[in-house]
């Protein structure tokens, strides 16, 4: 049986390129999701990490007073849930934002692999740092009362490889939460760093100018 691949065309394999190649002999099982539909709860026995396919996955955690944190918005050729291989059960939710496909590695034959192959422990060790690294940068930017400044540093923290522009994963009201701003704020800070020409919106992504 031929391996499947997990992503879409080479434009939209994202930070994971060598994903395909390091774990696509583990033979992924591939599900497809509705828009609004759960992947994995809180709690939910670990079955392995996964990778998406196409469309986006959300994760996010709820604490005991019913405040949501966003995690992490997963888009096409990014893998989540790697974490969760060393534990029994997941520590968050996982739902589509849009309609998606995610192929979902074992966990078995994952730890298996990462037993017996340093470029996949390499691999999933960068990604992880990469992981907290941003997480660390998300707190951070809790730290900064401005909401321009707040809004300003997260767009500069993430913009691609040209400097300028930022793909927008998911809700801005994801953006918001990560941020730990209320949505109506961040809306009315970018709605007035588009007016004064510092950002320019448009489908998908946001460009400073």
């Amino acid at each position: 049986m031929a391996a499947m691949a997990i992503f879409g065309p080479a434009g939209e394999k994202g930070r994971f390129q060598q994903a395909e190649s390091l774990f696509q002999a583990l033979r992924p099982t591939i599900r497809k999701l509705a828009a609004g539909e759960t992947l994995f709860a809180t709690g939910d026995a670990t079955r392995g990490f996964f990778a998406v396919r196409n469309g986006q996955i959300r994760l996010a955690r709820c604490s005991a007073s019913g405040r949501e944190t966003v995690l992490f918005v997963a888009g096409t050729g990014e893998r989540f849930a790697e974490a969760s291989l060393f534990a029994e059960t997941y520590h968050c939710d996982a739902q589509a934002i849009i309609e998606s496909t995610v192929a979902c590695f074992p966990r078995t034959e994952a730890l298996h692999l990462l037993q017996n192959d340093a470029a996949a422990r390499l691999d999933l060790t960068a990604d992880l740092a990469r992981q907290v690294m941003e997480l660390r940068s998300a707190l951070t930017l809790r730290d900064v009362r401005s909401a321009r400044e707040r809004v300003l540093a997260y767009l500069v923290a993430r913009t691609g490889a040209d400097g300028r522009t930022v793909a927008i994963k998911g809700l801005l009201k994801d953006v918001a939460a990560t941020i730990g701003l209320a949505p109506a704020v961040l809306y009315r800070t970018l709605a007035q760093l588009e007016a004064e020409r510092v950002i320019r919106r448009s489908d998908g992504s946001i460009e400073l100018t």
